[in-house]
């Protein structure tokens, strides 16, 4: 499982809100600005504060779900491409190995990327749930915050994890029933050299 570590600014995370730690920290927060700036209106960084909180919590839930699916994107372009890679190799003149065992190594791969897939689906319908808003003035401060802290944007998925799952799932199948035709015929081939 692909983790990261939290983004914390001044303090505070936003994952841990609702505990006494939180309003500790939160307070601390606002009593130092409170000593810094005497007799001024506490208010706007009370309320910089909650949409400080409020944004890096969602940036910290978000985060990490949108770099377990970029993980899994990669692995099911990795998983997708070794399907193809082994299936040239078994037309390949040169190849020096069993045609036989080259088509068990194509056939397997055609089922790790059904998994690859499928994970991919998964991790990416989780990151989906997420709605990263930073609509108001003083969540969009905090979030360009963040960036400027350093960290990668994480914007949510516009995409649908289902349809394209899909329609990559499709083709794999539509080429797959293709090529074990294909492979059937040299299969047969194989058996009557080998009877002569």
């Amino acid at each position: 499982m692909t983790t990261i570590s939290p983004v914390t600014l001044e303090g505070h995370t936003g994952l841990d809100e609702g505990t006494s730690a939180a309003n500790a920290a939160y307070h601390a927060s606002l009593d130092r600005w409170i000593e810094a700036n005497p007799g001024q209106d506490y208010r706007p960084e009370a309320m910089r504060l909650i949409a400080l909180n409020d944004t890096l919590r969602r940036y910290n839930t978000l985060r990490p779900l949108l770099l377990r699916e970029e993980v899994a994107r990669q692995e099911r372009d990795r998983a997708l491409q070794k399907v193809e890679d082994l299936w040239e190799a078994l037309g390949d003149r040169t190849a020096t190995g069993s045609w036989l065992h080259g088509h068990q190594a194509y056939v397997r791969a055609v089922d790790d990327a059904r998994i690859a897939l499928d994970m991919w689906r998964d991790h990416a319908a989780e990151a989906k749930k997420i709605a990263f808003v930073h609509d108001s003035a003083s969540r969009k401060v905090a979030y360009e915050q963040i960036l400027a802290a350093g960290h990668p944007p994480a914007e949510p998925l516009t995409i649908d994890p289902h349809t394209i799952t899909e329609q990559l799932l499709a083709n794999l199948e539509q080429a797959h029933e293709y090529r074990t035709r294909l492979a059937a015929e040299t299969a047969r081939l194989l058996q009557k050299a080998d009877a002569v």
